[in-house]
């Protein structure tokens, strides 16, 4: 098992890393369909569903990185309501390694600065469409 750090992991806009990112994450999900009867003995029976996901972001803000995806270009995405191409996956990835791309939508964008503490991000993008996995060559 090839186990390696979590800080290799990022979320790419256009093949772009997305700046200053301290943590990121993808979420899959499947709703299910009851199709239970009376025959089915005191179970629950399912099938599944419509399937859909999300990738999170959060991190460092840089009101001046322009040249990479900073909260300024992600405020235009979400003002625009513009469609994403995003990719989750491990930067540089070597022969065999496994990476998630959809497009996807800016649902939630938070900036925060507490007293004394780094101005931060968070960003949330809601996926449409197919959910592709990619082994790289």
């Amino acid at each position: 098992m090839a186990i390696f750090n979590g800080t290799e992991l990022g979320v790419y806009i256009d093949s772009t890393l997305i700046a200053a990112a301290t943590d990121c994450s993808l979420t899959l999900n499947m709703e299910t369909i009851d199709i239970t009867t009376k025959d089915s003995a005191g179970y629950r029976e399912l099938l599944g569903g419509l399937k859909s996901g999300s990738i999170s972001c959060s991190g460092l803000i840089d009101y001046l990185d322009a040249a990479n995806k900073d909260i300024t270009d992600l405020w235009t995405a979400w003002e625009n309501r513009t469609s994403l191409t995003l990719k989750f996956s491990k930067a540089n990835e070597a022969t065999g390694e496994l990476s998630f791309s959809a497009s996807g939508f800016i649902t939630s964008l938070e900036q925060s600065g507490g007293t004394e503490d780094t101005a931060t991000y968070s960003v949330t993008f809601e996926l449409t469409g197919a959910i592709t996995d990619t082994v790289a060559s």
